[in-house]
């Protein structure tokens, strides 16, 4: 990493200086007196909370100080520099410091500003989602690309020493000048307020193969339509507006096959979105494309939408079955001569099914799929069993609440990028992976996030998941496919639309691959789908596949093993040792305890245990198989102890070689062994 640090104008922090200078001057006596007069008149007043008008540039400070404390005695350096930061904050927010005096004035002003700058900061935030693919992305060996600034800081580090020298001077007990650490009184104010200076960084990085992982896209809705390459590439940021309205035309549902239809969905989506027709390209009957010609103005116009975006349809009307103008062939079959048991339903919101109906209103009465017909795009008929109780349908104040959630509606509305693709390898040794730009649009939540992606082993999307269902809910139903308790935050990711509504898609995470694969073999014999409750749709699930690196390889599954299978897993180096060394070293002394103790002490080291044990690509040997390094160490110790192995009737040659050759040899190291080993036995025994 590189780091420069780039010096700015000065004429920020010069101004600063004289500012201060003016409530801190302490060089003659009339400059003292002016100093200790303005505390009395400005400062100790408005500590006490004493001050309503006043013109001067610093705040009252009422809230910061208890009543009837002194300013000038309490403020013991640090703070009073507080306060001299809260003048200077104050005078530049503040066209004329001098000017106004009405504090309601002042206040309604602030708060102007305020949200002003709340505005502003929620454009930005809007238009950093709507933003394309960084240089960086696309090509990630370039130099620009790589360079960040930091922005901004001040260096601000000061010995004590100094700050307690320079708080001395200003309050008047000291008239010796400010000398720097070489006496040169010339920098001393650079010293005390230094000079603003920007950071500057460059980032190179190299990313492993298994962090280059990425997911496929998932198409949602499937019928979903991708613009044209010229409407694309006319364009520089994209948005996805789902929830829109389907079309009636002519007593019909909106067919996509129709030109005419489709317009009437783009012409919705224009004029919420204050936007030229032909920025929009409607991907099906309910859902739409907008395009921008750069973030700041996608930005504007979804700042602008808000109370566009919410929908207000027809009041539905409930009532007891008329025949009125042209019946079907299956409505009169479903009608037959009993209409007063008919409860007609108008108003709906068009292409609801009868299956969603009755989903609706399943907390209501007993009433299945089989006793809706939808006589209409946005009528539905209601067979119940005679006409008192179709009478008291329409009486339950719950039939009536259960389509009043229908009439509101919200425009979904989430960020789209071009699909980036791979296009070649470049710099240095053709190591970096370069991307291209295609033509298709992804929208944001057709892909989980890379950090929920890359820190799970196997991911499963979710579709149509009923509002108001919970990560906990999620979690307890994929428990049954998991060895470990599920993490409930950290492995269930919600799609939400631009604004944090929720648009019916979740991500399901799993620590082991074969936990997912066991989930969706599960679910494809279950024909992919998932009830959360009676009354909620059906929820839809689907794997979510990776796109196969273009270089490298991903690593394996992680290993997993029972409790009985790590314990067991102790006692195996017995089967890389020969049991004639065995008898060797028990000659010697060392039985099978001591070995026992030495080994699993071994384990415990990240060495021998869970770096040897990792899987290919995370180990820090990877010369090495699985558990491979730890057979090599038991190896090892075994003809160690062979060699340097000793009794008191047979020391060898290596214990011999320690002593002088005409000196009594030592036998207490024995004494010491034979003692230590005996308490190693009792302690394993206990």
């Amino acid at each position: 990493m590189i780091r420069l640090t780039i010096a700015k104008n000065r004429a920020s922090a010069l101004s600063r200086r004289s500012i201060v200078a003016s409530f801190a001057t302490t060089k003659d006596g009339d400059n003292k007196s002016k100093k200790e007069n303005f505390a009395k008149k400005f400062l100790e007043p408005a500590a006490r909370g004493e001050l309503q008008k006043h013109q001067s540039g610093i705040p009252k400070l009422a809230v910061r100080k208890p009543k009837g404390h002194s300013v000038k005695d309490s403020f013991p350096g640090k703070e009073s520099d507080e306060i001299l930061k809260d003048a200077l904050a104050y005078s530049t927010e503040s066209s004329d410091a001098s000017a106004p005096t009405d504090v309601n004035k002042k206040s309604s002003k602030a708060a102007g500003q305020k949200n002003v700058r709340m505005n502003q900061a929620k454009v930005e935030d809007y238009a950093s989602l709507f933003e394309g693919p960084k240089d960086y992305e696309l090509d990630p060996t370039k130099f620009d690309n790589n360079r960040k600034w930091l922005g901004s800081k001040v260096a601000s580090a000061q010995s004590s020493f100094r700050q307690q020298r320079n708080i001395k001077q200003q309050r008047g007990q000291s008239d010796r000048p400010n000398y720097d650490m070489w006496g040169d009184i010339e920098f001393q104010g650079e010293l005390d307020d230094p000079w603003e200076t920007d950071a500057l960084y460059y980032k190179y990085e190299n990313k492993h193969d298994e962090s280059k992982r990425q997911a496929k896209p998932i198409k949602f809705p499937a019928n979903r339509t991708n613009p044209p390459t010229e409407w694309v590439e006319s364009y520089e940021s994209f948005a996805y507006v789902t929830n829109v309205p389907r079309p009636v035309v002519d007593n019909e549902l909106g067919s996509y096959s129709n030109p005419l239809h489709k317009v009437k969905v783009e012409e919705f989506v224009a004029d919420a979105f204050s936007v030229p027709l032909q920025n929009v390209f409607s991907a099906n009957m309910t859902s739409a494309f907008v395009g921008f010609k750069s973030a700041k103005e996608a930005s504007d116009a979804i700042q602008k939408s808000e109370a566009k975006r919410i929908i207000v349809l027809p009041h539905v009307e409930t009532s007891i079955y008329t025949s009125t103008g042209k019946q079907t062939e299956e409505e009169k079959n479903f009608v037959g001569t009993e209409s007063d048991k008919i409860v007609k339903v108008e108003n709906i919101p068009a292409g609801m099914k009868s299956n969603a109906i009755a989903r609706l209103l399943q907390g209501v009465e007993n009433i299945t799929e089989n006793d809706i017909c939808m006589a209409g795009p946005t009528t539905a008929l209601i067979k119940t069993s005679s006409a008192s109780d179709a009478k008291k349908l329409l009486s339950n104040s719950k039939f009536e609440n259960a389509f009043k959630n229908l009439q509101r509606q919200i425009l979904r509305v989430q960020p789209a990028q071009r699909e980036l693709i791979h296009d070649k390898f470049g710099g240095p040794l053709r190591k970096f992976q370069m991307k291209k730009m295609t033509h298709k649009l992804v929208v944001d939540g057709d892909i989980p996030s890379e950090p929920f992606f890359l820190s799970h082993g196997h991911v499963l999307h979710l579709s149509n998941v009923p509002i108001g269902t919970s990560k906990k809910q999620i979690s307890e139903y994929f428990q049954q496919f998991c060895v470990q308790p599920r993490d409930i935050e950290g492995s269930i990711e919600f799609v939400k639309s631009i604004d944090g509504h929720p648009t019916g898609r979740a991500y399901v995470g799993f620590d082991l691959e074969t936990e997912g694969a066991a989930a969706w073999d599960h679910f494809l014999s279950q024909k992919q789908v998932i009830t959360f409750n009676e009354v909620g749709p059906a929820t839809r699930v689907q794997p979510v596949k990776e796109i196969a690196l273009v270089r490298g390889s991903k690593l394996g599954a992680r290993s997993e093993r029972s409790q009985e299978e790590l314990i067991a897993s102790f006692s195996e180096w017995k089967n890389d040792v020969d049991p004639k060394d065995l008898e060797t070293l028990e000659s010697f002394g060392i039985t099978m305890v001591e070995l026992e103790e030495t080994f699993r002490a071994a384990r415990k080291s990240p060495t021998f245990g869970v770096e040897d044990q990792a899987r290919q690509g995370e180990r820090m040997r990877e010369e090495y198989a699985p558990g491979e390094h730890f057979k090599d160490f038991v190896k090892l110790y075994i003809e160690t102890l062979k060699e340097v192995g000793a009794t008191r009737e047979n020391p060898g040659l290596k214990f011999e070689g320690l002593f002088m050759p005409d000196e009594e040899l030592e036998y207490s190291l024995f004494d010491y062994e034979e003692e230590r080993i005996r308490e190693l036995r009792e302690k394993h025994n206990n």
